[in-house]
């Protein structure tokens, strides 16, 4: 039962991730990015990245370099269930 709370949780934090438009725009250009740079469709990403970024917001005191710390974590989650996956 705690297990569908948490869900439930993520995914009001998800509902309000965005403030407004511009920012929606500003993570909805990151993601694009950071899909073409690691070879994965946006569709990928922005599920990751949305995670994260609930994650980092929670604690952020300034939002301005959010779309960076954000990348970088998912790009190394990526990258870490790739080496994972490819390991003998």
């Amino acid at each position: 039962m705690a297990e569908i709370k948490g869900i439930r949780e993520n995914l009001e934090d998800l509902a309000f991730l965005y403030e407004d438009e511009n920012e929606k725009r500003l993570h909805m250009n990151a993601i694009q990015m950071l899909a073409m740079h690691v070879g994965a469709s946006p569709v990928e990403i922005e599920g990751v990245y949305e995670m994260v970024l609930s994650r980092y917001k929670k604690y952020a005191k300034v939002r301005d370099f959010l779309p960076i710390l954000v990348s970088r974590e998912v790009k190394h989650l990526i990258n870490t269930k790739r080496a994972i996956h490819v390991s003998p």
